[in-house]
C-alpha cells in the first residue's frame, strides 16, 4: 500500500480483528497533502466498507465454528490429538455413514490415503493418490501436520519412517494413512456404540 509504507511490518495480516481494527484506524488518520489529494472520499469508504464487511464475515465465521463445535461436542473423534472442532465435523460429514466400509482399507483410499504402487524395475514405491475424497484428505492432512508438530508418538512415527529410507513427503503420507485407520477405528466404534432407534 502506496500510503502506508512497511504497513505489513506492524500490521501481520487481516485475519485478527485487532489489526483490522488498527489498519481502520491508520487508513482513517493519514496526515499531509499526498494523503489528501490521493485519497478521495469514495476510495476512503470503499476500503472502510471492505474491513467491515471483512469483520462481519469473521463473526459471522465465529459463530459458525460455535455452532459446529456444539453440534460434535463430546464426540470420540475429539480425543485425537490434533482435531479439534472443524476438523472432527468435516471428518464426519465427508466419511459419511462409516458402515458402507468394509475395512480401513476401504476408508483409506476413500480419503485418497491408500498407497499407490509405481514399482518399476527393481525399485519398489508408491505414489502419491490424487483420487478420493480431497476434502477428507486434507481433513487428515491438517490433523497428521498437528501431530507431526506436537504429539511426540507422531512425531516417534515420523523419525522412524525417515530412518527407513523415506523422504519428509513419504513419511507425511505414511502418517496421514496411519490417521486414516485410527479415524476409521474410532468412527466405526462410535457407530457402534450408538443407541438402537426406538
Amino acid at each position: 500500500m502506496v500510503l502506508l509504507p512497511g504497513y505489513e511490518d506492524r500490521i501481520p495480516n487481516l485475519v485478527g480483528a485487532r489489526h483490522r481494527r488498527r489498519l481502520t484506524v491508520e487508513l482513517a488518520t493519514l496526515p499531509g497533502v499526498r494523503a489528501e489529494l490521493s485519497r478521495t472520499r469514495l476510495a476512503r469508504l470503499a476500503r472502510l466498507a471492505r474491513l467491515a464487511r471483512l469483520n462481519e464475515l469473521a463473526l459471522a465465521a465465529d459463530r459458525l465454528e460455535r455452532r459446529v463445535a456444539v453440534l460434535v461436542d463430546g464426540h470420540p473423534l475429539l480425543t485425537l490429538p490434533g482435531i479439534r472442532a472443524l476438523t472432527a465435523a468435516r471428518l464426519l460429514f465427508e466419511s459419511g455413514n462409516i458402515r458402507r466400509f468394509r475395512s480401513a482399507d476401504a476408508f483409506a483410499m476413500l480419503s485418497g490415503t491408500a498407497p499407490v504402487p509405481a514399482s518399476s524395475g527393481q525399485t519398489v514405491r508408491v505414489r502419491l493418490n490424487r483420487g478420493g475424497n480431497r476434502r477428507l484428505n486434507r481433513a487428515l492432512h491438517s490433523v497428521a501436520m498437528a501431530q507431526a508438530g506436537h504429539h511426540p508418538p507422531a512425531q516417534a512415527y515420523v523419525a522412524r519412517k525417515l530412518s527407513e529410507g523415506k523422504t519428509k513427503r513419504e513419511a507425511m503420507r505414511a502418517l496421514k494413512r496411519h490417521l486414516a485407520r485410527v479415524v476409521f477405528r474410532v468412527l466405526r466404534t462410535a457407530v457402534l456404540e450408538e443407541p438402537l432407534a426406538a
